[in-house]
């Protein structure tokens, strides 16, 4: 029981409260959270420009995307995201002259399962037709039962 009352507070078992507020006690202040990682490409990747990412495409569950090239531009790629029993693929839907389309689809089972309860965003690449150069790139998610 004195396990259950101690849930919500920030005191542990022979704890004692603190009277220093949370880190971030004022409504709009950024937190000085030092474990919250800026997504960076994989290795060899360098990120394209933000005006080179349709506005549409640039959020990833509340976080900015981040988009890259590899290869001297003739692979492009970008985070997806699957959990516990979903797997994520991408693909190069659309290739004009002035613009590239990706499609990443996360694939879930189509009977329900017991899965874990975890989310990764893994680097999903495509190799392009052509280099991307300054063509705009355009991200879109879906999800597939399977």
């Amino acid at each position: 029981m004195l396990a259950m009352a101690a849930c919500g507070s920030e005191v542990g078992f022979g704890g004692q409260p603190s009277n220093q507020p949370p880190a971030s006690s004022t409504p709009g202040q950024p937190t000085s959270e030092p474990n919250i990682a800026i997504p960076k490409p994989p290795e060899g990747g360098t990120a394209i420009a933000d005006k080179q990412l349709d506005p549409a495409s640039q959020d990833m569950d509340g976080y900015k995307r981040l988009v890259w090239t590899k290869d001297q531009g003739a692979t492009v790629g970008t985070y997806g995201r699957e959990g516990g029993c979903s797997k994520v693929t991408g693909e190069a839907v659309e290739q004009t002259d002035k613009s590239v389309k990706l499609l990443l689809t996360e694939t879930v089972p189509a009977k329900p399962q017991a899965c874990t309860m975890d989310m990764r965003y893994p680097p999903v690449e495509v190799k392009l037709a052509k280099p991307l150069g300054d063509r705009m790139v355009t991200v879109e998610q879906k999800t597939e039962k399977k």
